[in-house]
């Protein structure tokens, strides 16, 4: 099983490799973290947006960065899904 630090490292290595594209990189938003069961789901927002607080730099429609505690597998969920868990 990980611990947070591990899955925390996991989520950001996806978003650099994964999410993140040119125009506009994504980052973890600090303390907006959780665990349910052995699956951490990590809040995440563009780096624009996280340093401006400017709306017009706001990722829209994206959702929980998700990591199996387990197989360390990262995946996306959409905003439908991560509303619905309401973690934050």
């Amino acid at each position: 099983m990980l611990d947070i630090e591990e899955a925390t490292r996991l989520a950001q290595r996806f978003l650099d490799e994964k999410v993140s594209h040119e125009g506009m990189t994504f980052a973890l938003v600090e303390g907006e973290h959780a665990q349910v069961g052995s699956t951490f789901y990590f809040d995440c927002q563009s780096v624009a947006y996280l340093r401006s607080g400017d709306l017009r730099d706001m990722a829209i429609g994206t959702g929980y960065v998700c990591v199996d505690g387990e197989t360390g597998k990262c995946r996306m969920l959409g905003a439908v899904e991560s509303a619905q868990l309401d973690l934050f």
